[in-house]
């Protein structure tokens, strides 16, 4: 049976929104898109956001969130016809990781087709050692969210 997801993908207001452009490459013998494809448009949604904590600066900071783990549900196809967007929203912060989640969304048929939970870990790149988050990323991230997020600093 599938878990709950960790907040509602509906009712939810995800702080960023970014629209994806289906390719015919994209799709696989099915003439649907390929679950790995739709795992890069969960990469697009996350550099975004994260551009929006370290600024346009993002492949030049020697402090970095980095993917720890993630899961993903694939609920619905999408198609190529689909115009799709991903959510991506943070949602808990701990001392040195925090929670984001993520959906593929489908604008016209009001649809979540696939969402994903994951776990980024604060990295100095430097040392390759794990970090505690900055106070700047999280005060941006407040800001960013406009919610209160759970935080177990």
């Amino acid at each position: 049976m599938r878990q709950p997801f960790p907040i509602d993908p509906l009712q939810h207001h995800f702080a960023e929104r970014t629209p994806v452009q289906l390719r015919f490459n994209d799709l696989d013998g099915f003439a649907h898109v390929n679950n790995s494809v739709q795992q890069s448009f969960f990469d697009i949604g996350r550099a975004e956001y994260l551009k929006r904590i370290y600024g346009e600066r993002f492949y030049q900071n020697p402090q970095v969130l980095l993917v720890a783990s993630y899961k993903t549900d694939f609920i619905t196809q999408i198609r190529l016809d689909d115009q799709i967007e991903v959510r991506t929203s943070i949602y808990e912060l701990g001392n040195r990781s925090l929670r984001m989640f993520q959906i593929i969304f489908d604008v016209r048929r009001q649809a979540v087709c696939t969402a994903s939970d994951s776990v980024m870990v604060a990295v100095d790149l430097a040392s390759k050692q794990s970090i505690a988050i900055p106070d700047e990323w999280r005060e941006k991230i407040a800001e960013i969210e406009a919610s209160p997020i759970i935080s177990k600093k």
